[in-house]
């Protein structure tokens, strides 16, 4: 059984066992290959660790992009329904077809902030909303995560 440490430490990588920075094609095989405990909280810290740090647009526009819809899951899965349903939102403004490959979704980024002067980020009135929800929905991002692995394990 994994331990929650093993699978979200305090470092800045929860996991070297699923890369988000070689592409959706070697994302998707080695997150496959994880067990649901440890899909479940690395889509869970990327998604917390990228908003906490710089919103929405930072989360879209780095490489944690690619788990977008993990992440959404992960979220419904730790029983926050309510932020799920703020990140498939935000999810949205890229289309019909969410991009999992990161060029696509920096050039829709930057289409926007060229279009849009002073607007850096098409995602502003989500990320305080967000971030509160990270902390405040239920008993917190953090601890739904930690009671998840107290209860599932691998």
């Amino acid at each position: 059984m994994e331990s929650f440490s093993d699978i979200w430490p305090i470092s800045d990588v929860p996991s070297d066992a699923i890369s988000i920075y070689e592409g959706p094609d070697v994302f998707l095989s080695e997150f496959a290959a994880a067990s649901h405990a440890h899909q479940t909280v690395f889509a869970a810290f990327w998604l917390q660790s990228e908003i906490v740090n710089g919103g929405l647009r930072q989360f879209f526009s780095n490489d944690t992009g690619v788990l977008a819809r993990e992440a959404v899951l992960a979220l419904r899965t730790l029983g926050l329904p309510r932020l799920a349903q703020k990140c498939a939102e935000a999810m949205t403004w890229f289309g019909d077809s969410y991009p999992r490959d990161r060029e696509s979704r920096e050039a829709a980024l930057s289409a926007h902030a060229e279009a849009n002067p002073g607007m850096d980020s098409p995602f502003e009135a989500l990320d305080d909303e967000m971030v509160a929800l990270i902390y405040d929905e239920s008993p917190g991002l953090e601890q739904a995560a930690l009671d998840f692995v107290k209860a599932h394990g691998s």
